[in-house]
């Protein structure tokens, strides 16, 4: 193969693997953070370095400063044999290809949340994932190369089956990330089996729909350059979600998320990136749930006679 017909070429998909995949059901909360400190940015360059798809990525920019963001996902997926519920946490530099930064639209980080990226250059580029499924975690390695670790969850969401029961419980969310099969029998793990956790309560405050998806992700592929040696290659995919996202813009003072590093020793570069934002507050949330398609209501009673 030519290298000019290998350029324009989509890139193979691994045996056993289809795509699009399509998710049954999607939750998502996730926060974004900008870094304003020079010593802060040289570190997300740091992070970028350091993964196979960073190395050919930029940070964003926005008025100066840089974005880091994390989100939280359950999703529920049908398969023709099988059914699948998959947890993860993706820890990401918001970044866009350096050989496309003349394509890369000026924006605020309104302008970014609100989905005005329309080249969709601006994108996710995942420095940890946490996963708690190995069908998933095989997926994002040989597909897309994500770093992506075996873990456990415990969460506490404001779905319409715990709303019901506690009202309370409305926009409250609390996940915690730990080590894969130390959890009690109740789901809970101790400090020592945590990685890291967060609690928000975006209870009161309001929110405005965006266009936010498709987001670009980043990843890359092994290939071979010739036969003595093997590099990786950068490529990007969409995530599609097909309803807009409820953001919180959270620069007016409110601090609704508490995140926390545990006691476990961090898995992959977690830490890097975590230690840059566990002491600052989040600009911004944005969430998507999955409506209910049905419901099964309570009885009522039917005469006898």
């Amino acid at each position: 193969m030519s290298d000019q017909k290998a350029r324009h070429d989509l890139p193979p998909l691994p045996q056993g693997f289809t795509l699009p995949f399509f998710y049954g059901t999607f939750t998502n909360i996730g926060f974004d953070y900008l870094l304003d400190d020079a010593d802060e940015h040289q570190a997300v360059k740091a992070l970028l370095r350091e993964d196979a798809a960073g190395q050919y990525l930029s940070p964003a920019v926005f008025e100066g400063s840089v974005c880091l963001s994390f989100n939280y996902q359950l999703y529920f997926a049908q398969f023709g044999s099988g059914t699948g519920v998959t947890q993860e946490i993706e820890l990401n530099v918001v970044a866009h290809p350096t050989a496309e930064a003349h394509r890369v639209p000026r924006l605020t980080y309104t302008q970014y949340a609100h989905g005005e990226d329309q080249t969709r250059t601006l994108g996710f580029c995942r420095i940890h994932v946490a996963c708690d499924s190995d069908i998933a975690i095989k997926a994002g390695v040989e597909l897309f190369n994500e770093p992506k670790h075996k873990a456990g969850f415990r969460h506490t969401l404001p779905v319409p089956n715990a709303t019901t029961v506690d009202p309370k419980a409305v926009d409250q969310w609390k996940v915690v990330c730990g080590k894969y099969g130390t959890a009690a029998a109740d789901g809970s793990f101790t400090p020592a089996n945590t990685y890291f956790s967060f609690e928000a309560d975006l209870s009161g405050l309001t929110s405005q729909p965006v266009s936010a998806a498709p987001f670009t992700e980043y990843g890359s592929r092994h290939v071979h350059k010739d036969e003595a040696s093997l590099h990786f290659r950068p490529l990007a995919a969409p995530l599609n979600v097909f309803s807009p996202y409820a953001w919180y813009d959270l620069r007016d003072g409110e601090e609704p998320l508490e995140l926390a590093l545990g006691q476990a020793d961090p898995q992959g570069r977690s830490k890097a990136l975590l230690d840059l934002i566990v002491d600052k507050s989040p600009v911004g949330a944005w969430v998507y749930q999955s409506p209910p398609v049905a419901a099964q209501n309570r009885p009522y009673w039917v005469r006898k006679a």
